[in-house]
C-alpha cells in the first residue's frame, strides 16, 4: 500500500517532469515567437486551469485577498522571474539553465538574512560560496568555451533565480495571511493580466501546428506542475520531497538532447554537481536562525 511519503515523492517527480516540458516549450517557442507572447501564453493557460479547478469549489472567495498589495507584489516578482528565465533559455541549454536556477536555496538564505535578520553559520556561507562557484563553472565568464551569449543567458537565469528567492521569502513571511487557493489564483491572474496588456505590442501569428500546440499547452503544463508541488507538500514534509526537485536536471538533459540536440559539456556537469551539493546541504543543514 502506498504511503503518504510515497505519494508526495511521486507528485514532486511528476511536477519536475511537467516543469521541464514547460521549459522545453518555452525554449522552442522562443526561437520563433517574441518572449512576451510566450510569457502571456504561459500565464493565460495557467489562469484558465486555476479557474477550472478553483472556481467550482471556492467561487468569488478566490478574489478575497487579506493583503492585496503583497499578493500583487509576489505575483509581479514571479512574472519577472518567468520572463527572465524564458529569455535565458533562448541563449543557453535547458540543462545549464536548470543547474543555474538551483542556486535558489542559497539565494533564499541571503535574502532571509537581508530582509528577515536571520543569522547563518560559517558552514552555510561556505555552501553558498560553493553554489555560486558552480554557477561560474557553468557559464565560465571570460574563460575558454564561454561566449557572450552563454554569459548573458546565465545572468538572465540567475536573475530569475534571484526573483524566485524574493518570491519564496515573501511567501514564507506572509504565510497564513490568505488561503492557498487565493494565492494560487492571484499568481496566475496578475501574470495573465499584465502580460495581456503587453502582448498586443509583440503579437506574432504562430506558424504550423507545433507552434500552436506548444503555445496552447505551455500554461497548462506549468499549472499542473504547480498543483503537483502543492499536493506533494500536502502529502508529506518539505524535507522529504525537496531532494527530488533535483530530478529536474535529468529531464532537462533528456529533453535538451531529444528536441534541441544539446548535450552539456564537462563544465556544465561539474558546475551543476557543485550547485546541487550546495543546495542539498542548505536544505538540510544550513537553514539560518532568526536573530
Amino acid at each position: 500500500m502506498m504511503t503518504q511519503d510515497s505519494r508526495g515523492i511521486i507528485c514532486m517527480l511528476g511536477a519536475m517532469a511537467f516543469i521541464s516540458v514547460q521549459e522545453a516549450f518555452a525554449k522552442y517557442l522562443g526561437e520563433f515567437l517574441p518572449i512576451p507572447q510566450v510569457v502571456w501564453a504561459r500565464y493565460t493557460g495557467h489562469l484558465l486551469l486555476m479557474l477550472i479547478v478553483l472556481w467550482p469549489r471556492y467561487g468569488q472567495r478566490i478574489f478575497k485577498a487579506s493583503n492585496l498589495p503583497m499578493q500583487v507584489l509576489r505575483s509581479l516578482i514571479l512574472l519577472i522571474d518567468t520572463a527572465l528565465f524564458f529569455y535565458g533559455l533562448t541563449l543557453i541549454g535547458l540543462a545549464e539553465a536548470t543547474a543555474i536556477f538551483f542556486t535558489v536555496p542559497a539565494l533564499v538564505i541571503i535574502v532571509s538574512v537581508l530582509l528577515l535578520g536571520e543569522k547563518v553559520r560559517l558552514s552555510t556561507l561556505l555552501a553558498i560560496g560553493l553554489g555560486f562557484a558552480g554557477t561560474l563553472v557553468i557559464v565560465r565568464p571570460g574563460g575558454g568555451g564561454g561566449d557572450e551569449s552563454m554569459l548573458l543567458g546565465g545572468l538572465l537565469v540567475f536573475g530569475a533565480a534571484c526573483c524566485t528567492a524574493f518570491y519564496n521569502v515573501i511567501t514564507r513571511k506572509l504565510a497564513g495571511t490568505d488561503p492557498l487557493s487565493v494565492t494560487l489564483f492571484y499568481t496566475a491572474m496578475i501574470g495573465a493580466l499584465v502580460s495581456s496588456a503587453v502582448v498586443p505590442f509583440y503579437w506574432q501569428m504562430p506558424e504550423g501546428i507545433y507552434q500552436w500546440l506548444a503555445l496552447l499547452s505551455i500554461g497548462l503544463f506549468g499549472g499542473v506542475a504547480h498543483s503537483l508541488i502543492i499536493a506533494a507538500h500536502q502529502y508529506t514534509t518539505a524535507s522529504t520531497v525537496a531532494p527530488f526537485m533535483y530530478s529536474q536536471i535529468f529531464w532537462a538533459i533528456l529533453l535538451g538532447w531529444l528536441f534541441f540536440a544539446e548535450l552539456p559539456d564537462a563544465y556544465a556537469y561539474g558546475g551543476g554537481l557543485l550547485v546541487i551539493i550546495s543546495g542539498l546541504f542548505l536544505l538540510y543543514g544550513g537553514r539560518p536562525k532568526h536573530a
